[in-house]
């Protein structure tokens, strides 16, 4: 292998590594390979490891979107803030949590240092993004001005606000045309980089190519990172460290910048429920499978469904995991969706299936018991289901 081959050996790994998006725990990606199909993505367990895996955009044009999206990480009441939540988007266990608690009335300042929400000046959690993270301080600064009995309104909009499938629209229909220019860039650079730059080298040389190359190659990058920047603080106005950054990286890596339109569009939607995300951009199919695991999270967690004694702390998680479930049934009403029809538990494989765990839906042989993969969640009779649908049905 010649240090030419070598070289492009080197970029083409350097590129498959930038279409490798990072997703904790917690979180899933939305993927459209060729523009066309969006697909849902959880952290791959083959690719991760305990606090999240990795989900691809498509490498090849016409380039694709990735969006992130993130459960919501708090539990709020009316009278404190709990960094834990019960339930979990993601197959397998619970992403790690602080599960620290904070009273309102203890709640002195909330600030941002990236990743970091910091309350009262130490680390109550680390979310996926800064963007995220700020967006958790806003809610929570918003809820610090009002006294107890009007807390609960707030909260409710808040996570009304979440499934606003209008609202999620047409923040994406406005990423498409103002960064229509950074696509178009983009999929040209990969042509010019993996395309035009290897046949021009091999018919005339790189001897004799290398500075048209390089000038060609700069002037892409510059005004990639140029579009970046401007669709970047359109979107993200306060992320100011984050964009400099970016911007810096998109100039000096091509391979960075073929992926530029991914960086903007990876956070755009994550203040949405993930739910109201699938049901804009996945088929049919796949969205009521997904919904269909997000209503058995929230009906049955595993335990514990608190990590603290507090009744404060328990309240919290209680309260808001319904304030979300009753957001969540709502959305599926109003998307013609049967919630009872969906959440209809499964048949017995066999007839010595004689119970079956209601979260992971893993099936037993016994009739009484625990779920030990549920944190000992206990088992559900088929015989009790059976009953519950005759009841109904009479």
């Amino acid at each position: 292998m010649t240090d030419l081959e070598l070289l492009f050996l080197v970029l083409a790994v350097v590129y498959g590594w930038e279409c490798a998006c990072w997703t904790p725990r917690g979180s899933v990606g939305f993927v459209t390979w060729q523009g066309r199909g969006w697909r849902l993505k959880h952290p791959a367990a083959l690719l991760g490891n305990q606090r999240g895996g990795f989900i691809f955009a498509s490498p090849l044009p016409p380039l694709g979107t990735v969006f992130t999206a993130h459960q919501f990480p708090l539990s709020i009441s009316a009278e404190a803030v709990l960094a834990f939540v019960a339930s979990n988007i993601s197959p397998g266990a619970r992403p790690q949590q602080t599960g620290r608690l904070v009273r309102f009335t203890e709640l002195r300042t909330v600030e941002v240092s990236g990743r970091k929400l910091l309350v009262n000046g130490e680390v109550f959690l680390k979310a996926a993004t800064p963007t995220f993270t700020e967006d958790l301080a806003r809610q929570v600064r918003e809820l610090m001005k009002l006294p107890n009995e009007e807390r609960p309104r707030l909260i409710e909009q808040f996570v009304k606000a979440a499934f606003d499938t209008k609202s999620l629209e047409g923040r994406w229909q406005e990423f498409r045309k103002r960064t229509s220019h950074v696509r178009l860039l983009t999929n040209f650079l990969f042509g010019y980089l993996f395309g035009f730059a290897p046949v021009l080298i091999w018919s005339v040389g790189l001897s004799q190519s290398w500075l048209e190359l390089l000038i060609g190659l700069f002037l892409f990058t510059l005004a990639t990172a140029l579009f970046f920047r401007a669709a970047h603080k359109r979107f993200y106005p306060a992320a100011e460290d984050e964009r400099f950054t970016h911007f810096v990286t998109i100039l000096l890596s091509p391979a960075t910048a073929i992926r530029a339109r991914d960086v903007l569009s990876r956070a755009l939607l994550e203040t949405f429920h993930p739910l109201a995300i699938a049901k804009v951009f996945c088929e049919e199919p796949e969205f009521r499978s997904f919904a269909r695991r997000v209503l058995i999270e929230l009906r049955h967690p595993a335990l514990p469904v608190c990590p603290r004694d507090e009744q404060v702390a328990q309240s919290a998680e209680a309260n808001y995991r319904a304030i979300v479930q009753k957001a969540v049934e709502k959305f599926l009403k109003q998307s013609k969706v049967d919630v009872e029809e969906l959440t209809r538990p499964i048949a017995p494989a066999d007839e010595t299936c004689k119970s079956f765990c209601p979260r992971c839906e893993a099936q037993f042989t016994t009739i009484d018991g625990k779920c030990a993969d549920c944190g000992g969640l206990p088992l559900v009779p088929f015989s009790a289901v059976d009953a519950h649908v005759r009841s109904s049905k009479a």
